[in-house]
């Protein structure tokens, strides 16, 4: 059933990943790039301010409830701590936009970025308010419940942005389709979260969210920095319009991302349960087979991208020409997350927080660090010292860069806590992807098919044509054999599919 669920998960991402492109892709072509970097640079603004929004409080709710504690007084302990973390988010950022103004008396680039920041500031609550309830859902496994609203919100999100760019709106309504669908994706989970109990806090069950939560709060902290900081420090040092570059490329990549956060949320309430049961053998099962098939499904995602970052941008971005380069780089990210996302899971399920604390705040040092370097030409504060000036392909490696150092973090410290070695098939994953990439280019660029590479379908097919390639390695190595066929054939049953939303939809 795990597989099933990670399906659906796996529908859902692609099918808001395709609505997102689909709104992206009318951005490109009635917007502009910095009327889109101006609402990435207030999400980005308002998104740093997010971090007092959870501190740690989801993944011990997910915690609490997978262990089979009280689900009514987990629910309300966990919605009321909730309530005040939100209260505390806004006051937080409404006092430094006061202090930033009237007391420092410095402003923002423009009137137009500080109300984009106030529009988006009513997304997050919203969001941090909905993450609520959808935090339940994945403590409890509850999938289709989690990822429908999502969908929801996307298609309310992706309809009012179309709508907004057909009619030549600016950057304040595009800010404004996100608030929109944020609040449908409530809405949906409200509907769906109507029948759960909800009992009065509880002192006792708070104490005990605070003991797991309070050495996960740092990494709430740096995750919500790390994914923010990069907007901002662009925006600082270079313009809107390279924000749009960077956040355009970023969304393409980003796609693949949620999947494997998606996962993780999937694989740390069924660690945790194996972990209350001592089931050590079934916790090494699990962290093995879910990362082969990540392994497997996100190498050629990823290479292929990357060979293919120049007709994407030309067809998929309408000719943002200057987002290739970063596309070019970002998605290696991608590719470290879920190479370490089983060990994540597995640390969090196996109460050992503090090691995923230690791997963020590591990943965060050198992300803001590298940002510093790499994105700016000089910084007048200090003396006008000279940097490397790279801007958003600076921003890019640094996150790259700092994904990687947290991988072999989580690589070292499950050896030595488990003697887990990881499973040595993933260098054949590497190999085929490579091979995949390498065809790819000499068709393209070497054998000039890329003047026919112009049109959707035409990057369609060389997905599949890299695919088939990949797909024909693992076979020829066997890597991929007749269970894995079958394996991915069951799991993507549109008929058990079906089945199985239809009976969690029930309560079944």
């Amino acid at each position: 059933m795990i597989a099933r669920k990670s399906a659906l998960i796996v529908i859902t991402k692609i099918l808001d990943s395709a609505l997102a492109y689909i709104a992206l892709f009318f951005i490109t072509a009635y917007m502009s790039p910095g009327d889109y970097g101006i609402v990435s640079f207030a999400l980005g603004f308002a998104g740093l301010f997010s971090i007092f929004g959870t501190l740690g409080f989801n993944n011990a709710h997910t915690k609490k409830v997978s262990e089979g504690k009280d689900l009514g007084k987990c629910i309300g302990t966990f919605l009321t701590t909730k309530a005040l973390l939100t209260v505390l988010t806004v006051s937080l950022l409404i006092g430094t936009i006061f202090y930033w103004k009237f007391i420092m008396g410095r402003g923002f680039e423009s009137p137009e970025h500080e109300l984009a920041v106030y529009i988006v500031t009513g997304f997050w609550v919203l969001k941090l308010i909905s993450d609520s309830f959808i935090t339940t859902f994945s403590a409890r496994k509850e999938i289709a419940k989690a990822e429908i609203p999502y969908l929801f919100g996307v298609v309310i999100r992706a309809s009012a942005t179309i709508y907004v760019a057909l009619a030549g709106f600016g950057a304040l309504a595009l800010a404004f389709t996100h608030v929109a669908g944020q609040l449908a994706l409530l809405m949906a989970v409200l509907f769906f979260f109507r029948k759960y109990p909800i009992k009065k806090p509880s002192l006792e069950y708070f104490k005990e969210y605070s003991k797991f939560a309070i050495p996960l709060a740092i990494v709430s902290v740096c995750s919500i920095i790390m994914t923010n900081i990069d907007k901002v420090l662009i925006q600082l040092f270079n313009s809107s319009v390279d924000v749009g570059y960077y956040s355009s490329a970023f969304r393409l990549s980003n796609f693949i991302h949620m999947f494997t956060l998606s996962i993780g949320a999937l694989l740390f309430p069924t660690f945790s349960m194996l972990h209350a049961n001592n089931d050590i053998a079934g916790i090494r099962k699990l962290a093995s087979k879910s990362e082969r098939y990540l392994s497997m499904i996100v190498f050629p995602m990823v290479f292929g991208m990357v060979v293919l970052a120049g007709p994407a941008v030309l067809i998929l971005l309408n000719g943002w020409m200057p987002a290739a380069a970063i596309l070019q780089i970002l998605p290696f990210f991608v590719l470290f997350a879920a190479l370490e996302r089983p060990y994540q899971s597995q640390f969090l399920g196996t109460n050992q927080p503090k090691i995923t604390r230690n791997r963020v705040i590591i990943m965060v040092f050198i992300n803001v660090l590298l940002n510093i370097v790499l994105i700016p030409k000089d910084i007048q504060m200090l003396g006008g010292i000279q940097l490397a000036g790279m801007g958003a392909r600076g921003a890019s490696i640094a996150t790259v860069a700092s994904y990687g150092v947290g991988l072999i973090y989580s690589r070292v410290m499950a050896w030595k806590l488990n003697k887990i070695k990881g499973d040595p098939r993933i260098i054949l994953h590497f190999m085929a992807a490579g091979v995949m990439a390498a065809i790819i280019y000499v068709v393209l660029y070497r054998l000039n098919f890329i003047i026919y590479l112009t049109r959707w379908y035409h990057l369609i097919l060389f997905s599949l044509f890299g695919l088939a390639i990949y797909i024909g390695i693992l076979f020829l190595l066997s890597e991929f054999k007749k269970d894995d066929f079958h394996f991915f054939i069951d799991t993507l049953s549109i008929k058990k599919m079906f089945k199985y939303v239809k009976e969690e939809l029930r309560g079944k």
